[in-house]
């Protein structure tokens, strides 16, 4: 089992090519209900405007199984040219990074973090995560986090949403000799998140409208009531936008819902649109009307590579608490990875008594064998959870971690196990403990343990000896007598 991050993304593929990949909410869940990956694998999907990606916790035929369903999503063969495959550390390292908001279009933008813990509910919705996602996202949570909080990294547009703003505003000033928005007719096409985030960076340019186009319209007169604004029917929202001087177009639709033949000459001369849904919400031929200058997400990536010049110097920061973070990761993986077989060991032991005590006492209650079985099973459950637990909490730092993980190990595993045996060195005979030791009777000779040795014999009949005494003396008792 390894860690893998696959996918694609504006680093390594087109927009066109991302875009194609992309997966909504229905997309994923069908995605999860078709997965079928290796015992004890898991994953997390994630799927935003500029990436479709994979976060896998299994095999190589997991990850192949991944890619074909991506590319069954898409209704077309994954494109493993395009796409990206990093493992072990440096897919952790994506991980983090994504989260953090280091491998964004707008370097250190905010909502990647609120995507990617979505995508993480979605995946746990779908039992598709199990102890080391949980871990591994959660620690990516903690990155992003601290990222924000001790670093510049996220400071000024940090989202798609504002910094095409930012993008509107230098390429309006450049057409008009408008210094700021607050001359501009803005049209905003779809009330969803990324819209919002647009009207938010808009808030302190004060334009002198807003006008909401959304296809539902008691969402659009929602949002144009909180910005000041007012509503057009969705199906005059190609006049809307021909009688504006912007319009910012960010509707989750998954076919281009501005064309080029239903868009009017625009009424002030010239409209600006800024496209900044994925998929494409304008098709690609408007921009080539009269009248009309479209951006999209290619254009806004080139355009943030200043954005990415002004924040470059909190990048080494940021990138160093992520590895910190890795590295604590790393750390407790292997921790758990060495515990397991000790509490595998201890599960196992534990449980082969309780099945072999079933066994032998199920017939002396009315309980049916799967109730007792229930029964017990959750009694043994209980009976572990706190050793279990704090023996997950021991620090491998603060004792010899690999010497008591083996010696565990060697405590309960199956006595066939000759490796285990070796690890317990055999004491001499008169270093032995005699059963006056023992504080209660061995559980481990309550099933048929083969061929017996004298040892074995002797140490059975000494506790027939011992079960007959003790119930003597319970007769002798007179608060025991019936």
């Amino acid at each position: 089992m390894r860690f893998f991050a696959v996918g694609l993304n504006h680093e390594c593929a087109s927009l066109e090519r991302t875009e194609n990949y992309a997966l909504d909410a229905d997309d994923q869940e069908a995605l999860y209900a078709n997965l079928s990956l290796s015992a004890d694998a898991e994953t997390v999907v994630l799927s935003t405007c500029n990436r479709t990606e994979a976060y896998l916790y299994g095999t190589e035929a997991d990850v192949r199984q991944m890619q074909a369903l991506l590319g069954q999503a898409a209704s077309r063969q994954w494109p493993a040219e395009a796409a990206f495959r990093v493992r072990d550390e440096a897919a952790v390292r994506h991980l983090l990074q994504v989260t953090s908001g280091l491998r964004s279009v707008v370097l250190g933008e905010r909502q990647i973090f609120a995507q990617v813990k979505a995508a993480y509910e979605r995946a746990v919705d779908a039992g598709a995560l199990h102890s080391v996602m949980h871990r591994l996202f959660h620690t990516a949570f903690r990155a992003a986090k601290r990222v924000s909080s001790e670093t510049g990294l996220d400071r000024g547009a940090a989202s798609v949403s504002t910094a095409a703003v930012e993008m509107a505003r230098q390429d309006l000033a450049a057409h008009t000799d408008a210094s700021s928005l607050s001359e501009t007719d803005v049209v905003l096409v779809g009330a969803g998140k990324m819209g919002q985030l647009a009207l938010e960076a808009l808030a302190d340019e004060a334009p002198r409208s807003v006008t909401v186009v959304n296809r539902s319209p008691e969402r659009a007169q929602e949002v144009a009531h909180s910005y000041g604004g007012c509503t057009r029917a969705w199906a005059n929202r190609h006049d809307a936008v021909a009688s504006a001087d912007l319009a910012l177009v960010a509707t989750g639709a998954p076919d281009p819902i501005l064309t080029s033949a239903s868009l009017p000459v625009p009424d002030a001369g010239t409209t600006l649109v800024v496209d900044v849904a994925m998929p494409r919400n304008v098709d690609p031929t408007v921009a080539d009307r009269p009248g009309y200058r479209v951006y999209d997400l290619d254009d806004l990536q080139s355009w943030t590579e200043e954005v990415r010049d002004r924040r470059a110097t909190a990048v080494p920061e940021a990138e160093s608490i992520c590895e910190e973070l890795l590295e604590d990761f790393v750390t407790w993986f292997f921790h758990q990875q060495a515990l397991q077989p000790a509490i595998q060991a201890i599960r196992s032991t534990f449980d082969t008594i309780r099945e072999q005590e079933v066994d032998r006492h199920a017939h002396r209650t009315d309980m049916d064998r799967e109730e007792v079985d229930r029964l017990t099973e959750s009694i043994m459950q209980k009976l572990l959870a706190v050793p279990i637990v704090r023996l997950k909490n021991v620090d491998p730092e603060s004792i010899d971690f690999v010497q008591g993980i083996e010696l565990l190990h060697a405590l309960f595993a199956p006595s066939n196990e000759q490796e285990a045996a070796r690890s317990l060195p055999r004491a001499s005979d008169s270093g032995r403990p005699n059963l006056g030791d023992a504080p209660s009777r061995c559980p481990y000779l309550t099933h048929d343990s083969g061929p017996e040795d004298a040892e074995t014999k002797n140490v059975q009949h000494a506790l027939r000896m011992s079960d007959r005494s003790s119930s003597t003396e319970r007769t002798e008792d007179p608060e025991n007598a019936e």
